[in-house]
Formats: structure tokens, C-alpha cells, sequence
């Protein structure tokens, strides 16, 4: 693998796992026990890397199906999900995304929700996936940080536009490593 594969493989995982930003937002308070800080985290970072197999183990199965049509359905699928983070932006710029939760269930069930992009992607990881087996420990360790680092952030309207910007760049992103996978031979 080339650097600039290297660079472009860890900036798709943080954009597909960057969905775990507007959910972990303001979960953890700061009276909350040392270990909800850091439950909270490791449960959203699990929670991607099992998606990721699971959307990886469906594509297994379905792969005969698309063989001929594999780099547009990767590239579609990257599509996909940079449509899908660019629509959450907007909706997170209309506080219609920001979560306060504090039962356990309730919190895992969000810590799925932060993980469909993911198995959308991984539905097609078959064809694609940086860093090869390595990529599922990445994304585990990618939704972690991206929780550990933002549950603790209370929530204001600055908070709420910047989280709206993580999810908007993670978009325009997504769609220039998806043109840069089809349409060379950087990925």
C-alpha cells in the first residue's frame, strides 16, 4: 500500500464511523461514574465493528451476484452513505438529531443507529476494504475515539454547527475517495 492509500484508507474509515459524533454528544455528564465514560465509548465502538462484520458477512454471501458490476457498487454504496451523512448535517443544523438519553437500552440502541452506515457500506466490503482484515479492528477503534472524545461535550448551538460540520465534511469526503476508488488507482 501506498502512503497516500494508507492516508486516504484511514480518512474513509473516520468518515464512515464519523456518524458516532452527533449521537455521543452530551451522553456523559460530568457527575456521571468514570465507567459510563468510558461504557459509552468502547459500547459505540463495538458497535461498529459489528456491524461491519455483519454488512461484511452478507456481502460474502451475495458476492457471486455483483463480481461484474463490484468497483460501481462500492462506488455507489460510498454514495450512499456520503448522501446519507450530508442529510444527517442538515437535520443535526435543525436540532433534529442531538440525543439525550440515560436509560442503558436506550443508549445502545443509538449506539446501532451510529452504526448504519457501516453495515451499508460493508454490504459491498467484499470488494473493498482498506487494510483488509485490519479494517474491522479500525473501525472499531475509529467509532471509540470518535465517542470517547465527543460524550462529553454539553450541548450549545456552537456545538451543534460543529458537529453539523464534522458530518457535512465527512460527506464531501466520502464522495472524493469514492471518485478517487473509481476513477483511479490510488485505492
Amino acid at each position: 500500500m501506498t502512503t497516500s492509500a494508507i492516508i486516504l484508507g484511514i480518512l474513509f474509515i473516520l468518515c464512515l464511523t464519523s456518524s458516532v459524533v452527533p449521537r455521543s454528544v452530551g451522553l456523559v455528564k460530568a457527575d456521571d461514574k468514570p465507567s459510563q465514560k468510558v461504557w459509552i465509548p468502547v459500547m459505540f465502538g463495538l458497535s461498529q465493528g459489528v456491524m461491519a462484520l455483519l454488512g461484511f458477512t452478507l456481502s460474502r454471501l451475495m458476492a457471486h451476484l455483483f463480481t461484474y458490476i463490484a468497483e460501481y457498487m462500492v462506488f455507489a454504496m460510498m454514495l450512499v452513505v456520503a448522501v446519507k451523512l450530508f442529510v444527517d448535517s442538515i437535520r443535526i443544523l435543525k436540532g433534529k438529531m442531538m440525543y439525550t438519553l440515560s436509560s442503558d437500552k436506550d443508549i445502545f440502541l443509538l449506539t446501532i443507529l451510529a452504526a448504519v452506515n457501516t453495515f451499508l457500506y460493508a454490504l459491498v466490503s467484499t470488494f473493498f476494504v482498506p487494510f483488509g482484515l485490519w479494517f474491522f479492528p479500525a473501525v472499531v477503534v475509529a467509532g471509540f475515539l470518535w465517542a470517547f472524545f465527543t460524550v462529553r461535550i454539553d450541548f450549545t448551538p456552537g456545538i451543534i454547527k460543529k458537529v453539523s460540520f464534522v458530518e457535512f465534511a465527512a460527506s464531501v469526503f466520502m464522495v472524493i475517495i469514492a471518485a478517487l476508488y473509481l476513477f483511479t488507482d490510488l485505492m
